[in-house]
């Protein structure tokens, strides 16, 4: 991890600041590992310099190859304007071992997840608004991005509660839509999954990340899963007993491979009849979103702007924490969601699908300062006087 301090437990670090690749020194502080995996283990820490000081998450991971897949090019920027709701990466370096290279990559840390966030505390409508209002916001940028996420679920979308702040994360799933390209219809976690790949289409659009922020939605005012199904059969036949039968014109639209035929005898109980505690506001505007018809999905800035969300833009405005909506949202963040963002969009996309947008460095060896002489060198492991904690415990 660079070069330790091991009388102050601080790391010194020489990387590139995203997306612009300029050389920067850092100093991190208080590195403890946060999570493993098969691929990539993450660490905590705080970051000291350059300023201002804050949380961050770094993301190690041992490549085999140097291709860079669709995740990586998106998350470093390169070639798009960044997003307040979209997770992008600070800073990146790397160091060889032989024929070997270890990359890190430095993320702002948010402390929750949406999932999270449900299972602790009982959201109120203005939280419901808030996060709904930040998570279709960066779905608006994405889908301006050509770009479809395909796992939009509350465990991938990163939380700060406190502050109220919302960021789409893990863009391990997404790609770039490509007009008349087919796409594998087993994608999204099952309990958000659209009813288009429920049914087999491979021609299908972004509006499959609309249907699973709107399952985002329904689960928070329902405080557990919209749809919670064993299977893919019994996940249809939960959204088909709130909502009823798809029609002839329904499925056409969905352009699914599989069809359902028409029951008269189903009476569908409606989202009501899913979420009993919401009120008629909040079920009327979900409604609009959980359509069967993918285009009909209310999204973007249409959605931006439905009197759902006006208890937010209120003069006054605030959480039940007393923080301002205007500290979350500002005025040019909704002015911004206006735009029409898709002639940009459409340019990152060519570039991408071109593969145009490169992202690579020497690996970067730290050079030791007088001042650091007596620092001890530790590239990939934790100071060895310093213990180990896995979330906060040794």
């Amino acid at each position: 991890m660079g070069n330790v301090d091991e009388s102050h437990g601080v790391v010194f670090q020489t990387g590139r600041e995203m997306p612009a690749m300029r050389e920067v020194a850092m100093r991190i502080g208080n590195l403890r590992l946060h999570a493993w995996g098969v691929f990539s283990n993450v660490y905590r820490g705080t970051l000291l310099s350059p300023l201002p000081e804050r949380e961050i998450a770094i993301k190690k991971t041992w490549p085999d190859t140097a291709d860079r897949n669709f995740e990586m090019i998106f998350l470093t920027g390169i070639s798009r304007a960044p997003h307040k709701n979209i997770v992008q990466m600070m800073y990146a370096y790397a160091k060889n071992y032989g024929d070997r290279v270890c990359e890190s990559f430095v993320f702002e840390f948010l402390p929750d997840t949406l999932g999270s966030v449900i299972k602790s505390t009982a959201l109120d409508d203005i939280d419901i608004k808030l996060y709904s209002w930040q998570l279709f916001n960066g779905l608006r940028y994405l889908q301006a991005h050509f770009v479809v996420h395909r796992d939009v679920k509350p465990m991938n979308i990163l939380v700060d509660h406190e502050k109220g702040i919302l960021k789409i994360g893990d863009f391990g799933s997404a790609k770039i839509l490509k007009k008349g390209f087919p796409s594998t219809s087993y994608q999204v976690t099952r309990f958000y999954r659209s009813p288009e790949l429920l049914l087999r289409s491979s021609d299908y659009s972004w509006m499959v990340d609309v249907w699973s922020a709107g399952c985002c939605i329904g689960e928070m005012m329902n405080r557990r899963v919209l749809f919670p199904g064993r299977n893919e059969k019994h996940q249809l036949k939960l959204i088909i007993t709130c909502l009823g039968i798809p029609n002839k014109e329904d499925q056409m639209k969905m352009k699914t491979s599989k069809r359902i035929k028409e029951d008269a005898r189903l009476v569908p109980t409606g989202l009501r009849g899913a979420i009993p505690q919401a009120n008629v506001e909040s079920i009327s505007f979900l409604a609009q979103i959980l359509k069967y018809r993918p285009r009909e999905r209310l999204h973007g800035s249409k959605l931006l702007r439905h009197p759902f969300f006006y208890a937010l833009f209120k003069g006054g405005a605030r959480r039940s924490n007393g923080v301002a909506i205007t500290d979350i949202i500002s005025r040019i963040d909704f002015i911004t969601a206006m735009k029409d963002e898709h002639e940009k969009g459409r340019q990152f996309a060519e570039m991408v699908m071109k593969n145009e947008i490169k992202f690579a460095w020497p690996a970067i060896e730290v050079k030791e300062s007088k001042e650091q002489k007596e620092v001890k060198e530790n590239s990939t492991q934790m100071p060895e006087r310093q213990e180990i904690l896995v979330d906060g415990r040794k």
